[in-house]
């Protein structure tokens, strides 16, 4: 068995790297992950990780960075903060400082391609905060994100040298030539994504990553046996594993945590994604089915948080065909037959 090139991609931010109104399938990051691994090509792996926290601030992400961004090893790494700072208004200094420290770790502590992106909008006539004094003093929210934060983006790419994915640019273009896309591709609420707005700014984010990805891919290879221990060790994915065996795997997910279940096994599905290109069967056979399991749990998780009957459909049927290779054994099974149940799927067996 051939080993595959691995590439780990990790979208690091708030809410709209989450995409946490979105189906599994209908994210973000699975748009960027579709759009890279066709440029890609069958002899790589890509992985894009979104590790977004809803509400997040820099700060509150350079708290988290270590475990939700620098524990991947990551080779390209999207930072998408400035938006909940601007709102929440800690002082521009405390920002911008918090953001420069994210990138000077990640320069210190990785060797990963780092993108820049600015937000797309906040509507001014549908955001909730479009009254709050500072964007009344700015001239508007947007006018007012554009001095706290987008400038400062924009400026910080160019002296880094990093790349800059300039969605509020792109957004304003589009609405310029056709206005009715403002609906299509933003929510009411004025800010986060529809699905067809992750699938188009996918799309313009991955533009400016294919470029790069030749150079992007690691030099060295930790050992896929290192990715594998780090996949089933972590307490979320045991815990998990253990309430589906034991019928509470709903209860899991609803009873309050000190930790994210979602953050804590998107790290699962990821490290075993990277043990699984091993060049070892037996390896890569076991990481397989711990990744297609961190998946149904994923897609559980999202079932519980937004539970909106096309978030529950779609992620179910993603997380099905997800574990349909691995269904001979005995906990897939388990695990498909309680997302049938969640979703009341007819069952694919």
């Amino acid at each position: 068995m051939m080993a595959r090139k691995y590439l780990q991609v990790v979208l690091f931010g708030d809410s709209v790297s989450w995409s946490g109104g979105a189906a599994y399938g209908s994210r973000y990051a699975d748009f960027l992950e579709e759009a890279l691994q066709s440029a890609a090509g069958k002899d790589a792996l890509i992985d894009v990780a979104a590790c977004g926290d809803g509400g997040n601030t820099a700060q509150e992400g350079l708290a988290r960075i270590e475990r939700d961004c620098i524990d991947y090893a990551p080779d390209i790494v999207v930072i998408n903060f400035g938006g909940n700072d601007a709102i929440r208004s800690p002082s521009r200094e405390i920002f911008k400082t918090s953001y420069e420290r994210i990138l000077s770790r990640l320069k210190n502590e990785t060797h990963a391609v780092v993108v820049l992106e600015t937000l797309p909008t906040l509507d001014e006539e549908r955001h909730q905060c479009r009254q709050i004094p500072q964007a009344l003093m700015h001239g508007g929210l947007e006018k007012y994100i554009e001095f706290y934060s987008h400038s400062f983006i924009r400026n910080t790419a160019v002296l880094r040298g990093c790349i800059l994915h300039d969605r509020f640019r792109i957004y304003h273009q589009e609405i310029s030539k056709n206005p009715a896309q403002r609906e299509v591709l933003i929510q009411a609420d004025g800010v986060h994504f529809t699905v067809e707005g992750n699938k188009f700014f996918a799309e313009t984010l991955a533009a400016v990553i294919i470029p790069v990805l030749p150079r992007a891919f690691p030099a060295v290879e930790k050992s896929p046996g290192f990715w594998y221990e780090r996949a089933t060790v972590n307490p979320a994915y045991m815990e998990a594993c253990a309430a589906l065996e034991n019928g509470r795997l709903k209860e899991f997910f609803l009873e309050p945590k000190s930790y994210s279940s979602r953050l804590a096994l998107q790290r699962t599905r990821s490290f075993a994604r990277r043990a699984s290109v091993a060049d070892s069967n037996e390896i890569a056979q076991k990481a397989t089915l711990v990744e297609r399991l961190a998946a149904g749990f994923l897609a559980a998780e999202r079932i519980f948080s937004a539970p909106v009957p096309e978030i529950i459909k779609g992620s179910a049927e993603w997380a099905l065909r997800m574990l349909e290779e691995v269904n001979h054994q005995t906990i897939a099974r388990k695990l498909s037959e309680f997302l049938n149940n969640c979703a009341q799927l007819p069952d694919r067996r």
